[in-house]
């Protein structure tokens, strides 16, 4: 009951949001739903079976271009089918490469997930007929979304974006939450303690995995696309180092043993990140110090932090209860 509430009052505050903020607000919130549903994908890569991806960008690249492509060259493809079509892409991507290295593990496994994923950003960089090379590619910002009896929308409505990437993205965290507790998501839970054991008792290891890249690879695609059709340009930059990076970071600062952990931790870097670049240039200092201590007295990141605290506060208003009947009963 306590989660229906949460839920109602969190689609209320997103509902009322552009218009108790200003339109700058509107658009970073919008950016932080689009790398949450990116952080939520990672999350099932290295939070249910403990692999460790660098090369996590390589299917939210994959998604942003096909998107990107699809819009310039096809101008019968709606705009929604564009997104889709740069969703199924990361899948194949997902697929591809999973095929190719979960036969791999640990470190070996890690380093070839960034391998390919600078791969993937070279083919980027010098296909310049393709992808525009470093220039990146644009020229969709006056496409159009119709729905029926609503009206046509363009992609230069701010407000409008934020609320289909506000249920797009909803829809993307709640489909994978529900992938978690399916049993093929609790037989890959299972993997991330002991995959031997699990292998023992008759489970298919590289078949769950397989499925699990894929998945992953959608999500990831899906966030990517919803990328190009907000920010109107897609570069190489969508392959780079950097962003696996920071989606590892987000993860490890949320906590990457939880749900919820990649979501708080997007929320915190960016925010945090955009309020203090805002006061000091050496902002990235802050954020690394502050990354350095959350991994050294909370590992399970910011969500073990709120329930540490949350039991705190629990503890002392027990505490002032008790006292509070004790003082009845004198009286």
């Amino acid at each position: 009951m306590k989660r229906v509430v949460f839920l109602i009052l969190l689609a209320l505050v997103l509902t009322l949001y552009p218009f108790i903020v200003s339109m700058f607000q509107v658009y970073l919130l919008t950016e932080i739903m689009i790398f949450t549903v990116f952080a939520v994908s990672f999350y099932l890569i290295l939070g249910q079976t403990g692999l460790l991806s660098f090369g996590h960008a390589a299917y939210f690249g994959i998604g942003a271009y096909i998107t990107a492509l699809c819009l310039i060259h096809l101008p019968w493809c709606p705009v929604l089918m564009a997104v889709l079509l740069g969703s199924l892409s990361g899948l194949m991507g997902g697929l591809i490469i999973g095929s190719l290295l979960l036969r791999l593990s640990k470190i070996y496994f890690a380093l070839a997930t960034l391998a390919f994923s600078q791969m993937i950003w070279a083919i980027a960089w010098k296909w310049r007929d393709l992808t525009g090379g470093d220039d990146g590619l644009i020229g969709w910002s006056s496409r159009e979304i119709a729905f029926p009896l609503l009206g046509d929308f363009s992609l230069s409505d701010v407000l409008f974006l934020y609320y289909l990437i506000c249920i797009i993205s909803a829809c993307a965290i709640l489909l994978c939450w529900l992938f978690t507790q399916t049993p093929l998501g609790n037989t890959l839970a299972s993997l991330r303690s002991n995959p031997e054991r699990a292998q023992f008792l008759g489970v298919n290891v590289y078949l769950a995995k397989f499925i699990l890249f894929g998945f992953s690879g959608l999500i990831a695609g899906l966030s990517g696309s919803l990328y190009t059709v907000f920010e109107k340009l897609v570069s190489p930059k969508v392959f780079d180092i950097y962003t696996s990076f920071d989606v590892l970071i987000v993860s490890v600062l949320g906590g990457y043993s939880n749900f919820v952990g990649p979501i708080i931790g997007t929320l915190v870097y960016i925010y945090l990140g955009e309020y203090i670049s805002g006061i000091t240039a050496r902002w990235q200092l802050i954020m690394g110090g502050l990354f350095v201590v959350i991994v050294l007295y909370y590992p399970n990141g910011l969500v073990e932090l709120l329930g540490a605290s949350s039991a705190k506060i629990d503890k002392f208003f027990r505490k002032r209860n008790v006292l509070y009947s004790r003082t009845q009963r004198h009286l």
